[in-house]
């Protein structure tokens, strides 16, 4: 205590009555650190942002996490905190956001418990801005890419079943996108430019569920082109491969 007085009036200079007062006034405080009553301490923080989270309160949640990460940032709190503040935003539908910080636990915490959750919502921050397949399909992609890299990272976790389903779902989007620019082509008699996005959909998600009616349009692009050979060698494929599609009943009338 008296070290803390002394040190006290070397910096500012005190002397007389004020000094006495701030004797006083230390004494009153039992010596406490100066942000003893300003600061709230961690567990406390985190117990009311997590209190307003769960009552819908999301920018009063979002600003006792950010305390935490600025006040205590090496308290036990700081790392759930992150992951808190990264599902506010998610819950508040900034998923631009949400994805950013989803993304950095993951690559501060790889091994977390929760890692593979964070990894899980990082996928979902993109998968809620796919668009349309007349749209860009950015998002689309970002999305497939996090969820085959929360199935390589993390294989047996609780997320990997649904993981899987939405890979399928977002490689079945992109080849209908790719098909989407194909038929524009054909349409427009780029049978060249539709013979490249076609061969795409097969070479890149030869799984997508749409091979039937991307090989015929192959047949007819080359038919179109004049290379019959490839045109009648394409329906035959699609006939032997996909008997029962209607693109198969429609390829055998082209032979």
């Amino acid at each position: 205590m008296h070290m803390f007085l002394q040190r006290v009036k070397f910096l500012y200079g005190l002397t007389g009555a004020f000094a006495a007062l701030l004797v006083s006034a230390a004494l009153f405080s039992g010596c406490a650190a100066p942000d003893a009553d300003i600061k709230r301490d961690a567990a406390g923080l985190y117990s009311s942002a997590v209190e307003s989270y769960l009552s819908g309160k999301l920018e009063e949640s979002e600003r006792g996490f950010k305390a935490i990460l600025e006040d205590h940032p090496l308290s036990q709190y700081a790392t759930d905190a992150q992951l808190m503040i990264a599902d506010v935003s998610y819950s508040r539908e900034n998923y631009e956001d949400a994805g950013s910080y989803y993304t950095s636990f993951v690559a501060l915490h790889p091994s977390h418990p929760r890692a593979a959750y964070a990894q899980f919502q990082k996928a979902m921050s993109h998968f809620k801005d796919v668009l349309s397949l007349d749209r860009d399909q950015t998002a689309t992609r970002k999305a497939l890419f996090a969820f085959e890299d929360l199935l390589a990272a993390y294989p047996d976790s609780p997320y990997s079943p649904k993981a899987k389903e939405l890979v399928s779902f977002l490689k079945n989007r992109l080849a209908e996108k790719e098909f989407y620019i194909a038929r524009f082509y054909f349409k427009n008699r780029n049978y060249k430019g539709a013979l490249g996005r076609l061969s795409d959909i097969l070479s890149q998600y030869p799984d997508s569920g749409i091979n039937d009616k991307t090989l015929f349009y192959i047949g007819e692009s080359y038919r179109k082109l004049g290379e019959t050979a490839l045109a009648e060698e394409t329906f035959s494929m699609l006939i032997t491969n996909y008997p029962a599609s209607p693109f198969a009943l429609e390829a055998k009338g082209k032979l």
